[in-house]
């Protein structure tokens, strides 16, 4: 490399007194340091960075001091830039960062500058502006933190590889390393609170869009919950007037089928009477066929008795007959015996006739008895019939009851579930109301967020 560039600090060590150092860069070290070390480098108006520049102990001297060692960086600014862009090349994520955002040669070019602020030694207003906007830039091209403070730390090492080739003396290395460390420090504290507080923003940007999406989807909700709780409010009303009158037709129904329970069981009880009757006729229609059998027999007696005296008229006719002739034989003497004889055939004719008339009322009350006893019969097997029916009709009622009793019993047992239904609807509908009243709270709360 030539004549050592830091041969005014080697003057300063008395190790390379017969070389003629250049005027400029003939400086006394020591005593600029000693009149400076305590002045602390500060900004008007910055007040946390002039502490932060205290801490990191950035005096004027060490201010001065990158002035002075500025031609060094001048004559190895080539090769600085060459071995920071190597480093950063081997990275493929970083490569690909750079040329999608700008060219290799373009960002040499910037460096350079930014190498060569660093040490013209003025940390002023606009050397804070400038390390913003980097900062801004390599956050908005995505170049995280850790690629930033790695590169960083390359450009370091590059800066302290430079100093310890160009001196030997260890004193000067220590305090230009110290030098430049402290202004790299600064840069990356700059950069990473700009970093931070884009962090911050973007985070407080993003917290502002969810929260602004929240509340309008809250929003949303809640207008659709108050909507849906009104409507189900509306819906539940009109089902617990339904309901109501569901439960007042049950009631009508009920008493309507206690009514005709009341009925049927009134029914069962006169089909009970009516089955008595029937079977008091049966009974008395069997009675009648009985007297009337017997009163046919008598006729039939009659009958024989009617045909014994028919005989006799006959056997008396003849004996009439007999003695009028006997009389007529007589002549005179037999005159009286043939006037009772003559009378005696006209009682025996008297009597035939009469007879033959009592045979013939007798023959007519016979036809007049087996129809009568035919009747009877009819009228027994109509009966029968009628009984059988009637216990059947009986049963039936007695089914009818039972069924229109547990009927009565089921329409009760409904009844008293409709009124618990109502009184269940009308629970939900007091929940609903409530939750609207909750979703209009909850809404108002959310616009005020």
């Amino acid at each position: 490399m030539g004549k050592c560039p830091f041969s005014f600090m080697h003057a300063l060590n008395a190790r390379n007194n017969n070389v003629d150092s250049p005027a400029s860069h003939s400086l006394d070290f020591k005593d600029q340091n000693h009149s400076v070390a305590e002045s602390f480098h500060k900004l008007e108006g910055h007040g946390e960075l002039n502490e932060q520049m205290r801490m990191i102990d950035l005096t004027e001297a060490d201010l001065n001091l990158l002035r002075r060692v500025k031609p060094v960086v001048e004559q190895n600014i080539d090769y600085i830039i060459d071995q920071f862009y190597n480093s950063v090349l081997g990275v493929n994520k970083l490569e690909a960062i750079i040329l999608e955002h700008s060219s290799i040669e373009r960002l040499k070019t910037t460096l350079r500058g930014h190498i060569l602020e660093i040490f013209n030694g003025k940390v002023d207003d606009e050397y804070i502006a400038k390390r913003l906007m980097i900062a801004n830039i390599h956050k908005k091209v995505g170049l995280e933190p850790k690629w930033y403070l790695s590169a960083f730390q390359n450009l370091q090492n590059v800066f302290i590889r430079v100093i310890y080739n160009e001196t030997n003396d260890d004193n000067t290395r220590l305090r230009v390393v110290q030098t430049v460390t402290k202004l790299l420090n600064l840069e990356q504290q700059l950069v990473l609170e700009e970093y931070e507080k884009e962090n911050i923003k973007e985070k407080e940007e993003q917290y502002l869009l969810v929260k602004n999406e929240l509340k309008q989807k809250i929003s949303e909700f809640s207008v659709e919950l108050i909507d849906y709780s009104i409507d189900t409010n509306a819906a539940v009303k009109q089902l617990v007037a339904s309901s109501n009158e569901v439960s007042r037709t049950f009631q009508r129904t009920a008493a309507s089928a206690l009514e005709s329970q009341g009925l049927a069981t009134d029914g069962h009880e006169h089909l009970g009477d009516l089955t008595e009757q029937i079977n008091l006729i049966y009974q008395t229609t069997s009675e009648m066929e009985d007297s009337i059998i017997e009163l046919s027999d008598s006729s039939k007696q009659i009958q024989k008795i009617v045909n014994s005296v028919r005989e006799i008229a006959d056997q008396t006719k003849i004996l009439s007959l007999n003695a009028t002739i006997e009389a007529a034989r007589a002549g005179e003497h037999g005159r009286g015996f043939s006037v009772v004889a003559q009378e005696v055939s006209r009682l025996a004719e008297d009597t035939k006739s009469t007879v033959i008339q009592i045979v013939e009322l007798t023959n007519k009350s016979g036809l007049l008895t087996q129809q009568v006893v035919e009747e009877i019969r009819k009228v027994q097997e109509l009966t029968k019939n009628g009984k059988h029916q009637s216990v059947e009709t009986s049963l039936l009622f007695s089914d009818i009851v039972d069924a229109m009793r547990s009927s009565t019993q089921e329409i009760v047992i409904v009844e008293e579930e409709i009124r618990t239904l109502i009184q269940t609807i009308e629970g939900i509908g007091t929940a609903t109301a409530q939750t609207a009243s909750s979703a209009e709270f909850f809404k108002s709360a959310t616009e005020n967020l």
